[in-house]
């Protein structure tokens, strides 16, 4: 059941073949495709777990975000480790300052498998926490990272959420 649910939810999400999948597509279009994805969810609505969220304005890509989700997605394939906490200390918020954006409020996403920015996001979606990041209406910026870990097929994802500082 649990396997039809998840197919069932990739299916409701993209039409049969437009899956972006990482391989054979440059890493621009599949971070664009995930922003699409976030963005349909973000004009809809839904409810994550037991909080609701009303529709809301779109995320815009954040060249800094951007880099500082590329560089914890590729820190955790080659240094083969899965956690909001890089292996020099630094949580999300520190990554993102690093990387220029001056932020009040930032946020993080992590996954790990999923082969396409459809997948990727149907599993966001299902988690409340996660969704929850992609539902709050604060953030209004975004990047995503995604790198091939050392097996071939082990993608490590990473989006990072901001709101600007006054």
């Amino acid at each position: 059941m649990l396997r039809f649910t998840a197919l069932a939810l990739l299916c409701l999400i993209a039409p049969a073949g437009a899956q972006v999948r990482v391989a054979g597509n440059s890493p621009d279009a599949v971070a664009a495709r995930v922003v699409d994805l976030v963005n349909k969810a973000r004009s809809e609505g839904r409810r994550c777990g037991s909080e609701s969220f009303a529709p809301t304005a779109p995320l815009a890509t954040a060249a800094p975000l951007e880099s500082a989700a590329r560089a914890h997605a590729r820190d955790m394939a080659t240094r083969d480790y899965f956690a909001h906490r890089g292996k020099d200390g630094r949580e999300p918020r520190d990554r993102v300052r690093a990387a220029g954006y001056a932020a009040r409020l930032t946020g993080e996403n992590i996954a790990f498998g999923a082969e396409s920015a459809e997948e990727v996001v149907a599993g966001w979606l299902a988690s409340p926490g996660h969704c929850a990041n992609i539902m709050d209406a604060r953030f209004r910026h975004t990047g995503i990272g995604v790198a091939e870990g050392r097996k071939a097929g082990a993608f490590y994802w990473v989006q990072t959420f901001g709101a600007p500082g006054a």
